[in-house]
C-alpha cells in the first residue's frame, strides 16, 4: 500500500482525490478536513506526520479559492495559500515525504497569446494569484520532493463551481450575461486526481524524480466563459440565453487573466493516457450529477 495524506479533504477537489485514490490500486488515505487540521497550525502538521510515520505522499488540497474577497483579507490569503504550504513541505522534507500541491493558471498573467507553459514569465496580478505564486515558492526553499499543478477553472461534485452555479441560475433565468473575453480549460477534479495518481504510481515504478517540480495541467481545448456556459445548458436541456460580456463591464473586484490556456505538454508525457478534453469531461460530469 502506498500511504498518502490528503489536506483540505472536505473542499470540492480534496473529495475527489478520498473519493478516487482506491484501496484497490494500491493507496492507503489518510483523510483531513478543515475541522480535523488547520494547516497553518504547525504544530499540528508534524503531529500528524509523527503519528503517521509511513507517510510516503502529502497531497494538500487545501486552499483559500475566493478570488474576489482575497483582495479584502489579503491576510487570511497569504495564511493559507501562502504560508501553510511552505510549513507543510518543511515538516515533510524532515520526514522524507513527498508533496503533492495545486496551485493557478492566474500566476501567469503575462502578455502572451500562446499555450502558456511552466517556464514562462510569472505576472500575478491580485492577492489571490500573488498568494498562490508565494507558496510555490515556499514550497521549493523548503528543499521537499514536490510536485506542483498548475491548473485551471476547476469544477467538481460537492463544491461551489461555476458548472453548478450556471445549473442554479439557468433554471430560474431567461438570459445570463456570462463574461466573453477570457479563454481557458475547465479542468474537471476527477481528471486532476487521474493525474497524480499517475504520476504517483510512476514514481513508485521507476523509483525516479521525473515528477519532480511545476507542472501544468488542464482539460485540452479551449474555450470562452459564455462558450462554457452555452454547453452546460445544451447538455443539462435547460433553456436559458447567454448574452456575452466583458471582464472590464463585468466589473469583478480581483484581476482576471484573459488568457489562461496551458500547455501541458510535460505532463501528458508521463501520463499513460491522452488528457480528456474539457467536453468529454464535462459530460463525463453532468452524467454523474
Amino acid at each position: 500500500m502506498i500511504p498518502v495524506i490528503v489536506s483540505g479533504a472536505g473542499g470540492q477537489l480534496g473529495k475527489a482525490f478520498v473519493d478516487r485514490l482506491s484501496f484497490k490500486e494500491g493507496f492507503s488515505v489518510f483523510s483531513f478536513d478543515r475541522g480535523q487540521l488547520d494547516i497553518t497550525d504547525e504544530t499540528k502538521i508534524h503531529n500528524i506526520l509523527s503519528t503517521l510515520p509511513q507517510t510516503k505522499y502529502w497531497i494538500n488540497c487545501a486552499a483559500y479559492t475566493k478570488v474576489d474577497d482575497a483582495e479584502t483579507h489579503p491576510e487570511e490569503a497569504r495564511r493559507i495559500n501562502a504560508v501553510a504550504p511552505g510549513m507543510i513541505a518543511e515538516a515533510c522534507a524532515k520526514a522524507n515525504v513527498h508533496l503533492v500541491d495545486f496551485s493557478s493558471d492566474y500566476v501567469y498573467h503575462n502578455n502572451l497569446r500562446r499555450p502558456l507553459q511552466e517556464t514562462d514569465p510569472t505576472e500575478p496580478k491580485g492577492v489571490y494569484a500573488q498568494t498562490k505564486l508565494a507558496g510555490e515558492h515556499a514550497i521549493q526553499a523548503s528543499g521537499c520532493r514536490h510536485t506542483i499543478l498548475r491548473t485551471s477553472w476547476i469544477y467538481g461534485p460537492g463544491g461551489k463551481n461555476f458548472v453548478y452555479t450556471m445549473l442554479r441560475l439557468g433554471k430560474t433565468k431567461d438570459s445570463l450575461r456570462i463574461v466573453g473575453d477570457q479563454l481557458g480549460a475547465p479542468t474537471f477534479t476527477y481528471d486532476i486526481v487521474w493525474a497524480v495518481k499517475n504520476l504517483i504510481l510512476k514514481a513508485e515504478t521507476d523509483h525516479s524524480d521525473h515528477i519532480q517540480g511545476i507542472f501544468n495541467f488542464s482539460n485540452q481545448g479551449e474555450v470562452r466563459w459564455d462558450q462554457f456556459a452555452r454547453k452546460i445548458f445544451e447538455l443539462s436541456a435547460i433553456v436559458c440565453a447567454v448574452e456575452s460580456t466583458t471582464t472590464e463591464a463585468y466589473g469583478a473586484p480581483a484581476p482576471r487573466p484573459a488568457y489562461s490556456v496551458m500547455e501541458c505538454s510535460k505532463i501528458s508525457g508521463l501520463l499513460n493516457e491522452p488528457i480528456p478534453h474539457w467536453e468529454d469531461a464535462l459530460k463525463r460530469f453532468m452524467d454523474m450529477i
